[in-house]
């Protein structure tokens, strides 16, 4: 299906509030990270946030990686 229209994707296919609501950032030994609560205190690495590359080549902070940890 093709729709030909000026107006932006966001607008004709909203993204559902609660597609959001299990994504929290955290820091983990000093990385801010955002992740998604799988379960209870299980955690899936969605991004990194830091600005310091070394954290980006670490294995251990890698998009996919599951966490476990306490988020308040």
């Amino acid at each position: 299906m093709i729709l030909y229209t000026m107006m932006p994707e966001e607008l004709i296919f909203p993204t559902a509030e609660t597609d959001f609501s299990k994504q929290k950032i955290v820091e983990m030994n000093g990385v801010s990270l955002l992740v998604n609560e799988t379960s209870q205190n299980q955690y899936v690495i969605l991004r990194v946030l830091s600005s310091d590359p070394q954290h980006f080549l670490d294995d251990q902070y890698s998009p996919g990686q599951k966490v476990t940890m306490s988020v308040n």
